[in-house]
């Protein structure tokens, strides 16, 4: 499921192959295979993924888990990735504000 949920990452950045690729620092046929379940989202990946996005390592797992859990119609589960990908953005902002605002 972790797949799945990098795809989603992608697409609501509005991102293609490539340009996920050149930000994650990864190669396009490599992101292509992984999102197509082919190869196996190691570590490295989440962690390339998280500096990349801007999103915790542990918020990429759970997110994962919470979609393979649900036995939600596949509509269901991309209206709740959307959603769930949104309040991950927000968190970081949030995050990034209080950060700017203690060194300032």
């Amino acid at each position: 499921m972790l797949n799945k949920a990098l795809r989603l990452i992608r697409v609501y950045h509005d991102m293609n192959l490539s340009d996920a690729a050149e930000r994650v620092g990864l190669s396009k046929s490599y992101i292509s295979e992984m999102e197509r379940g082919h190869k196996k989202v190691t570590l490295d990946v989440l962690e390339k993924y998280s500096a990349a996005f801007d999103i915790p390592v542990s918020s990429l797992m759970l997110f994962a888990e919470r979609a393979e859990e649900g036995g939600f119609s596949e509509d269901t589960r991309a209206f709740v990735a959307d959603k769930a990908l949104k309040m991950l953005d927000w968190i970081a902002t949030i995050s990034s504000d209080r950060e700017n605002d203690q060194h300032a």
